[in-house]
């Protein structure tokens, strides 16, 4: 599938466009729908300086076009767009619940801290925190689930990647999260999992010290092990300044 503006039939003498190489200086030749091509010279990979990448930044279908060519600052600013897809899905889903918008912005904040700190998949953990909203709660159950999800949460969180274009990829391992939250899904040992675990208990636990009902915490127990250091210190800092508030 090629765009109007790409078909060679209609391209002219300025189709062919002429660049450097950014590893040895030497020229390069580029048709006006080629991405990238090799430097003749010293086979380094070159980047079409003159090709137009912006739709591909909101494109669906920029994966098929491009294939593994887009530049990295672009896959950036994709990444980016389909966070806030995602985040103002989740925002209508939950409505006027100013409550539960609220948890899942603290959920989001929290995940990234930790994430920052332990590693893991930026994308991913922005988005199965912004989808934790669509449960809510923390288990404390053997299999140390947070957020219950049922099947029906899930296929709702499939529907919302979908429309928003997330690829598959990165679909499969936001549900796996998800899943694992729900105690539905295999074992799920990755840095990403824990991330959002650890943020979804702090949001709750925090919540319940600042409603004044620490014993609540959505069912939590505030000695149950948390999956990172990072949250682990996280939440004892958010336990210092509970105990510190008038």
């Amino acid at each position: 599938m090629k765009c109007p503006g790409q078909d060679s039939r209609f391209w002219g003498p300025e189709a062919i466009s002429e660049s450097s190489c950014p590893k040895c200086g030497g020229p390069i030749e580029f048709f006006k729908d080629e991405s990238s091509r090799k430097c003749r010279k010293c086979g380094a990979k070159a980047l079409n300086p003159k090709m137009d990448f912006g739709c591909a930044a909101y494109c669906r279908f920029a994966a098929q076009c491009l294939g593994t060519d887009m530049p990295p600052e672009l896959l950036a600013r994709r990444t980016d767009l389909l966070k806030d897809r995602v985040a103002a899905e989740v925002k209508k889903f939950l409505g006027r619940n100013f409550k539960r918008i609220g948890r899942t912005l603290k959920v989001v904040e929290y995940a990234g801290k930790i994430r920052q700190s332990e590693g893991g998949d930026p994308a991913v953990v922005t988005l199965a925190a912004f989808l934790s909203a669509i449960a809510g709660g923390v288990s404390t159950g053997p299999e140390r689930s947070a957020g219950r999800f049922s099947p029906e949460d899930v296929t709702e969180a499939q529907s919302i990647l979908s429309r928003t274009g997330v690829p598959e990829e990165l679909t499969r391992a936001t549900l796996s999260i998800l899943n694992n939250l729900g105690g539905t899904g295999q074992p799920d040992n990755s840095v990403n999992f824990k991330c959002v675990f650890d943020a979804i208990r702090i949001a709750d636990l925090s919540g319940a010290l600042k409603a004044g009902q620490p014993e609540n915490g959505s069912g939590a127990a505030f000695d149950e092990p948390f999956l990172t250091q990072t949250g682990k210190k996280m939440m004892k800092q958010v336990m210092e300044e509970g105990a510190a508030r008038p």
